[in-house]
């Protein structure tokens, strides 16, 4: 046998001892959230109909890619790999948000359309923090931290009702990303009962 075949046959086993060593590549995930109903009131909040404008997210935050920081850099956030919102934040909580306002009967319609009749109040909001934090200890465990600036406004006669930040941490009770997407339905659920409950005076 020539060398040159000899040096062809060593390259060809390492090629295929290098392919059954290697490590499979993890599979994309996709994670959606489920409504967040709070309190149902007994009768629509508002007199009108309400209009969820679309969200804003700045920077990481308007990524589909989830985000976490660890306890001891909370500052530091950083892109977890092959897990991802199934669609943009700020798409994915303006769906959210209707669905769930919708729900709890904050107004006798909740629309994400602009146009036409029986909307009466405008509702903006921004994404400020949706992420996991992960704690330095096990005992420590993992938060889902969500905060969110919504703006309450009426079309006519236009005015400002409301202007209001809202931060909420969530203990993870499942170290999964799964667990983190729950805690982070229940953070919503108490930030939308909360804004329900300081809406309530404006109507």
């Amino acid at each position: 046998m020539s060398a040159a075949m000899k040096r062809l046959i060593c390259f060809v086993v390492i090629v295929i001892a290098g392919c059954q060593s290697s490590q499979p590549v993890p599979t994309d995930r996709f994670f959606r959230l489920e409504a967040a109903t709070g309190a149902v009131a007994a009768q629509p909040i508002l007199s009108e109909g309400l209009y969820v404008a679309p969200l804003r997210a700045e920077g990481p935050y308007a990524e589909r890619a989830m985000l976490y920081a660890s306890a001891n850099r909370p500052r530091e956030l950083q892109q977890y790999h092959y897990q991802y919102w199934s669609e943009s934040p700020a798409a994915l909580l303006q769906e959210h948000m209707r669905v769930s306002f919708q729900a709890m009967a904050i107004a006798p319609r909740v629309t994400d359309v602009s146009t036409g009749s029986g909307i009466g109040f405008v509702l903006n909001a921004k994404i400020l923090r949706l992420e996991k934090l992960t704690g330095n200890s096990a005992e420590s465990g993992a938060r889902a931290v969500v905060s969110l600036h919504f703006t309450l406004q009426r079309k006519q006669p236009y005015s400002q009702l409301l202007e209001r930040s809202y931060l909420v941490e969530e203990s993870v009770s499942e170290n999964s990303q799964h667990g983190y997407v729950v805690a982070s339905e229940a953070a919503l659920k108490k930030i939308y009962t909360q804004l329900a409950e300081d809406i309530k005076p404006l109507r």
